[in-house]
Parts: structure tokens; C-alpha cells; sequence
């Protein structure tokens, strides 16, 4: 089975630079990945050509909102993923929005690349199952059994950081992750992690246990984005 490879390219590229990077990736064979591009919206359009996702959406399909971008919207750009939930989005959405922004997805026939994960300070106070169980609790309240879903964990204190957590953290998370996903009796689900992944660390996280990976700085250096697919392959 390939492996997931989400590329959140946040808000690091210009336009100018979205291109010349889609030039750059148009030599790279990705065959062997799933790969999903989650540009700006602004730059949908230049990757066109690829598995696209947002890296956020609205849940509303239409109205008065002024500044936001709808899942119903996307899904006209051909948009089939969205990532909801991520950490740097957790501080402006509350579970119950993060909850409708799934719906909103799944409505949208789109797939949520759902985020969860800890900060550094519920792990020391090891409250990592808590908050793991009330973020996933929270965010699939509604869902179908049957619905596609991609769960990113991907611990807060991980994200910008000098190196990932390590592989047994990640495979013994993902147990009680699929645990939590069986009790809601959630079927079609893959997980991946997310956390300064970068070419030099990749090979350490490497599992069969874990489905895929989400990249952020990494996924607009071309240099790392091709020594990370070859190693993944």
C-alpha cells in the first residue's frame, strides 16, 4: 500500500514561487506516494494538476461570511481534501466548529485530514489519552461509520520543532487512536503523522503502522520534498 504524503505548504510561498516550485515537482517522480498538495488558496489553481487540498475550510456552504472560503466552494476547484484542525488553526476554532467543518467537508464529498495531538504540557501532565480522546470525540460526533477519513496525529510541541517524537510514541498513539476510532465505530480511516518531518529524520519514523506523513517547511524545499518521497518508497 503507497504511503499518504500531504504536503501543507502554508503560507510560504508567493505566487511566483508556487510556480516555480510545481515546475520543480513536475520532474519528480511520485509515483510510489499518495500525494496531496495543500497550497494557499491562491495558489489552488497552479497545482491544479495534483491531488488537491485546503489547508482549511468553512462550514457553511453559502452566506454572509464575509472572509471565509466554503468546503462547497472548494469542491468546484476540485479540491478533495481539506485539512481541519491542525494547531494553528485550534486557537480560533472550538471542537464543536472543528466538528462542523468536518461535516462541511464530508457534505462537500471532500476527505478531512483531521488533526489531533497534544501540547508539551498535557504530556507532561500526562494527559495525552484525555485530550486525544476528547479532540477525536469531539471532532467525528455525527459521523458515519462508513465515511472516509484521514486522522493527522501530529503533537503541538512537534510542529516547527528541531525533530519529531519518537517512532514508538507515534506507533504506541496510534493504538489508542485506532482503539478510540473503533469505538466510535469508524471504519475507513488512515493514519499519518505530522511534526518536523524533514529529510534527515524521516528514515527514524518509518513504520508499517503508520499509513503517511504531513509535511509542512519540508514540502517546499524540493531538495528535501524528493529525499523524502525516495525514502518513503
Amino acid at each position: 500500500m503507497k504511503k499518504i504524503l500531504v504536503c501543507n505548504q502554508k503560507m510560504f510561498l508567493t505566487y511566483d514561487e508556487a510556480v516555480a516550485l510545481k515546475k520543480e515537482m513536475d520532474d519528480v517522480n511520485f509515483s510510489k506516494v499518495d500525494l496531496i498538495v495543500c497550497p494557499s488558496y491562491l495558489n489552488l489553481d497552479v497545482f491544479k494538476n495534483y491531488n488537491l487540498g485546503a489547508q482549511n475550510c468553512f462550514y457553511e456552504d453559502k452566506g454572509a461570511y464575509t472572509g471565509e472560503v466554503s468546503a462547497y466552494d472548494l469542491s468546484f476547484k476540485n479540491v478533495r481534501y481539506v485539512i481541519i484542525g491542525h494547531y494553528e488553526r485550534r486557537c480560533y476554532d472550538p471542537d464543536e466548529v472543528i466538528n462542523l467543518k468536518v461535516k462541511a467537508a464530508l457534505r462537500n464529498m471532500m476527505i478531512p485530514i483531521l488533526c489531533i495531538g497534544e501540547t508539551k504540557t498535557d504530556k507532561d501532565l500526562r494527559r495525552t489519552s484525555e485530550v486525544l480522546k476528547k479532540q477525536l470525540y469531539k471532532a467525528l460526533d455525527g459521523v458515519s461509520s462508513g465515511d472516509d477519513v484521514i486522522i493527522a496525529y501530529e503533537p503541538a510541541y512537534a510542529i516547527g520543532g528541531e525533530k519529531p517524537v519518537l517512532k514508538e510514541e507515534i506507533e504506541d498513539a496510534f493504538k489508542y487512536i485506532k482503539k478510540l476510532l473503533n469505538e466510535k465505530n469508524i471504519t475507513n480511516y488512515k493514519l499519518i503523522y505530522g511534526g518536523s518531518i524533514t529529510s534527515s529524520n524521516i528514515k527514524d519514523i518509518l513504520s508499517s503502522q503508520i499509513d503517511g506523513y504531513l509535511l509542512g517547511l519540508s514540502s517546499v524545499n524540493i531538495n528535501e520534498l524528493k529525499t523524502i518521497v525516495k525514502c518513503i518508497k
